[in-house]
C-alpha cells in the first residue's frame, strides 16, 4: 500500500511510530488532569508518585525502578468509541535509564480490550534512554471494533531500570481517513469499497497503468459516504491482453487526509494455475480446493516426515526453512513426490525484522529470484509474504505482494496475523488472510479461536481467502519454563469445527515440528508423540471427508436455544453436514432447529449433549415433496 505519512498514521492499529516532534497538548484532551495538578486524581499510580516541578505547571509524576523483574503501568481510561482515530503523547525526562534489547525506556502507550477484557490492539511509541531533559513522545492509535475499553498508560517498558518523570500527558481525536478496499476486477470494470466512521465527501482518483506504469486510463470523482459504499472504475474498451495495475486514492476533501492502494488486473490471460473464486475458495487448475496444511521448520522435509503428513490427510505444507536455508529445489521435489502442495515461505525477506537473513542482494531483488527461479513448480500454491508483522510493516508487505503478483500472477500471496483488531489493515497486501488464535493453554476456553475465524473472514468479504492457522502445539515449546500442555486430540478438533463454522475456507495445523521439541530439551517420548500424532491425523482426516460439504459454497448458520454453542450447516445438494462445537471446559447442550425439509434421523431438531471440549458432526438429509 502506497501511503503518505499523514494516511500511514490513521491506517495504523497496532504498534505506534515515534515522532520526536514538539508534542502540543491538544484543545480537547481526553485525560483527566494531564499534569498531574490535581495530585493522582484520574489516574491509577501504582507504585509512581506525584512531586513538585514539571515541564509545565508545578506537578509531574515520577517512578523509579532499580529491578528489572518489577513492571508497572500508570493507568487511565479513555471515553471513545470503535474507528476513532487517537493521537497521544507525553513529555518524559530520564535518569540513568537502561534495559536491554531493541523495546526498553520511559514512554506511553494506548491499549484497547474487548468485552471479555482481552486485548485488541496496542500503540506503543519508542521510549526514552539515558539521562535528558524533556522529551516528547507521540503515537497514534486506531480504535479496532469490538473494543469496549480502551486505556492510556505511562510507564518503564518491561525491563527498564532508572528513573523518569511524565508530564503533559494527551490524547485526542484526529479525523480518521476514508478507508480504501480494492475489490476485485471484472471484464468491463474493477470495484472498490471506501468506508468512512463519520458522513464524508470523498474524492477517489483512479489511475490504469499498463506494465510499463504509463497510465492507460484516468478519473476522479466526488463521493458522499455514509458508512460504506462500493464504487467503480471502468476498464477501457479494446485493452490489449496484459497485466495492469489500478492506482487509487481516496481523500477526505475537508481534511485532505488520504489513503492510496495498487491493484494488479489481468485483461485478456488464462485463469491462474492458483486463483480465489467469488465465494473466496481457492481454485487449482480451475477446481474448487480445501487447503488442508501443517507448518514445519528446520531440515525436516525428508521421506519420513513427509509420508507420516501425507498419510495423515494434509495435502499442503508450509516450511520455514525455504526461503532463507535449506535446499528449495530439493524441497519441491520431495513434497511433489508426496503429493503435497507447497505454501513457500517469503516471510523474513524485509529489513531489520529477527529472522532476516544476511544477503548482498537487496530483499526485493532476493524476494524476485526466489519467485523467478520457482513460480513453475507444479506443486506450488501460494507464497508466505507474512508471519505477525506488525501495522507499521504494511506499506513493506502490499510492495511485496504487488511484486510477487507482477511476477508471478498464478499463485496466491498469503499471511498470518496473531491480532485480528488490525486486520483490515492488511487487506489490500494479500489474497489470502489468516489468523492464529492459539488459546489452548492460554485462554479459559477456546472460544477465541471461533472469533478469530469470523473476524477474519468478515475482513475477507469474500474477496480475499480467510484461513485458520490452529494450534496443535504446546506453548512451552516456546517458554521453557512454562509448564508443558500438550493439546488434546478433543481441544484439536474443537478449533478445527470452530474455524469452519466460522467460515474459515482453508486450516493450517502449527506446527509439526513442535511436536518434537522435547527431544532438545530431553524427555522426549516416541509413544507420546505417536499418540498426539494419532489425534492429529485423526482429526485431518475426518476434515477431510468433510470436503464435498466444505468446497460446496453453500451453508447456514444456526441458531440454537443455547447462544453459547455454535453450529453451521454445510449443504451439497439434498444431503448436509451439521457441524457443533461445544468451546468450553464444562458439558453443555443445546437445540438446533433445522431449516425447513431438513431432518435428522427423521427429526427436525438436533439435541447436542456435548462434553467438555466436545465437537460433533451430524449427517442431514433434505426431504422431497412426493409427487402424486
Amino acid at each position: 500500500m502506497n501511503i503518505s505519512k499523514l494516511s500511514f498514521a490513521c491506517l495504523l492499529a497496532g504498534v505506534g511510530l515515534a515522532v520526536q516532534a514538539h508534542a502540543a497538548p491538544c484543545g480537547d484532551n481526553l485525560l483527566a488532569n494531564p499534569g498531574f495538578e490535581q495530585g493522582g486524581a484520574g489516574w491509577s499510580l501504582a507504585s509512581a508518585e506525584v512531586v513538585p516541578g514539571g515541564h509545565t505547571g508545578q506537578a509531574s509524576l515520577f517512578y523509579q525502578n532499580h529491578n528489572p523483574a518489577n513492571y508497572h503501568n500508570m493507568l487511565q481510561t479513555l471515553s471513545v468509541k470503535a474507528g476513532q482515530q487517537l493521537a497521544f503523547g507525553a513529555w518524559v525526562r530520564g535518569e540513568n535509564l537502561k534495559g536491554k534489547g531493541d523495546n526498553q525506556g520511559a514512554t506511553v502507550f494506548v491499549e484497547s480490550y474487548d468485552d471479555q477484557g482481552r486485548f485488541l490492539a496496542g500503540s506503543y511509541p519508542q521510549g526514552v534512554l539515558g539521562t535528558s531533559g524533556w522529551q516528547p513522545v507521540t503515537g497514534d492509535f486506531r480504535v479496532p471494533a469490538r473494543a469496549v475499553k480502551v486505556v492510556l498508560g505511562v510507564y518503564l517498558r518491561r525491563g527498564t531500570t532508572g528513573s523518569a518523570w511524565f508530564d503533559d500527558v494527551y490524547a485526542c481525536r484526529q479525523p480518521v481517513a476514508p478507508a480504501l478496499y480494492q475489490m476485485r476486477a471484472g471484464n468491463s470494470a474493477a470495484s472498490s469499497l471506501i468506508e468512512v466512521v463519520d458522513p464524508q465527501q470523498v474524492q477517489v482518483d483512479s489511475t490504469l497503468v499498463d506494465g510499463k506504469s504509463a497510465a492507460v486510463k484516468s478519473d476522479s470523482r466526488r463521493y458522499r459516504i455514509e458508512g460504506k459504499q462500493q464504487v467503480e472504475f471502468t476498464l477501457p474498451a479494446g485493452l490489449a491482453a496484459a497485466e495492469y495495475r489500478l492506482q487509487q486514492q481516496v481523500t477526505d476533501v475537508a481534511t485532505q487526509r488520504s489513503q492510496r492502494s495498487e491493484m494488479p488486473i489481468s485483461v485478456g490471460r488464462p485463469q491462474p494455475k492458483v486463483a480465489l473464486d467469488a465465494q473466496g475458495y481457492t481454485l487449482k487448475q480451475g477446481k474448487r480446493f480445501f487447503p488442508l496444511g501443517i507448518y514445519m521448520y528446520g531440515e525436516m522435509a525428508t521421506d519420513e516426515h513427509l509420508a507420516r503428513i501425507r498419510d495423515a490427510g494434509f495435502n499442503t505444507l508450509l516450511n520455514y526453512n525455504y526461503g532463507t536455508v535449506g535446499d528449495p529445489s530439493r524441497y519441491f521435489r520431495k513434497t511433489q513426490q508426496y503429493g503435497l502442495q507447497v505454501i513457500f515461505s517469503l516471510k523474513d525477506l524485509y529489513p531489520g525484522t529477527r529472522f532476516a537473513p544476511q544477503t548482498k542482494l537487496s530483499y526485493p531483488q532476493l524476494t524476485a529470484n526466489y519467485v523467478e527461479k520457482f513460480k513453475h513448480e507444479p506443486n506450488l500454491l501460494a507464497w508466505y509474504i507474512n508471519d505477525e508483522l506488525g501495522p507499521e510493516y504494511v506499506p513493506q508487505i502490499e510492495e511485496k505482494h504487488l511484486q510477487v503478483k507482477r511476477l508471478d500472477p498464478d499463485h496466491l500471496t498469503f499471511q498470518v496475523l496473531d491480532k485480528t483488531g488490525t486486520l483490515n489493515a492488511y487487506f489490500n497486501s494479500s489474497d489470502v488472510l489468516a489468523s492464529d488464535p492459539y488459546p489452548v493453554g492460554r485462554d479459559a476456553d477456546l472460544r477465541r479461536t471461533l472469533e478469530y475465524t469470523r473476524i477474519t473472514s468478515q475482513v475477507a468479504r469474500q474477496v480475499k481467502g480467510a484461513w485458520l492457522v490452529m494450534q496443535i502445539m504446546d506453548h512451552a515449546a516456546y517458554a521453557p519454563k512454562r509448564k508443558p500442555r500438550q493439546p488434546t486430540e478433543a481441544e484439536m478438533r474443537n478449533q478445527a469445527w470452530l474455524g469452519l463454522i466460522g467460515g474459515a475456507k482453508g486450516i493450517l495445523f502449527y506446527s509439526y515440528t513442535d511436536l518434537f521439541y522435547k527431544r532438545q530439551r530431553g524427555g522426549f517420548s516416541q509413544r507420546e508423540f505417536d499418540a498426539v500424532w494419532r489425534g492429529v491425523a485423526s482429526v485431518a482426516q475426518q476434515i477431510v471427508s468433510f470436503n464435498p460439504y466444505l468446497l460446496s459454497g453453500e451453508s447456514v448458520l444456526l441458531q440454537g436455544n443455547n447462544t453459547a454453542i455454535p453450529a453451521r450447516l454445510f449443504i451439497n445438494g439434498e444431503r448436509g453436514l451439521v457441524l457443533i462445537a461445544n468451546p468450553y471446559y464444562r458439558p453443555m447442550s443445546a437445540r438446533f432447529d433445522l431449516p425447513a425439509g431438513w431432518r435428522a434421523q427423521g427429526k427436525t431438531q438436533i439435541d447436542a449433549q456435548l462434553s467438555s471440549m466436545g465437537s460433533s458432526a451430524v449427517e442431514v438429509q433434505r426431504q422431497t415433496e412426493k409427487k402424486g
